[in-house]
């Protein structure tokens, strides 16, 4: 169910923020809320850090599959094509992605990362920064609608915060 908000929105990003520089730089910011980027991320985290901070990577790769599992079950359930399926004049920069829309995986993902690594590194504000370029990069490249990145970033951060609290950040 898509509203005329959701698609001047969608527009508005897409079509006129368009430039030669985010159309070179958004499809790269984008793919940081992928899981094969995230993954390296925790590989990183738990191969280079002190023993202290291997929960965390730990945590990053619990997240990961809870959000993917819980992401592919609502994109399945919910069914809403990609932009760039349904409306006209998609200015559309990464291609070949099939799939669905609701909610975005990638704006999930990174919401939840941000959320878990913001908790246990000083300098937390940069890690929110980063998702939300990853949420506009996703509309941006025209894959995903306001409301998908939307939902996608409160999805993320439910399953991060909820991660934390679990894992009695107390010990880290």
């Amino acid at each position: 169910m898509l509203t005329d908000f959701d698609i001047k929105l969608f527009y508005l990003i897409n079509k006129n923020c368009s430039n030669r520089i985010f159309d070179f730089l958004m499809p790269f910011i984008s793919e940081l809320g992928s899981i094969e980027v995230l993954i390296l991320i925790s590989l990183a985290i738990f191969f280079l850090m002190k023993r202290r901070k291997k929960k965390v990577a730990i945590l990053l790769f619990a997240g990961i599959a809870i959000t993917y599992l819980i992401v592919y079950f609502l994109k399945n359930w919910i069914a809403r094509p990609r932009p760039f399926a349904v409306l006209p004049d998609v200015h559309l920069i990464i291609y070949g992605k099939k799939g669905l829309s609701f909610p975005s995986g990638h704006a999930a993902q990174s919401f939840m990362a941000a959320t878990i690594l913001s908790r246990f590194f000083r300098r937390y504000m940069i890690f929110f920064v980063i998702a939300l370029f990853v949420c506009f990069s996703r509309v941006y490249v025209g894959l995903h609608f306001i409301s998908d990145v939307v939902a996608g970033a409160l999805i993320g951060t439910l399953i991060g915060y909820a991660l934390t609290i679990a894992s009695k950040p107390e010990s880290f």
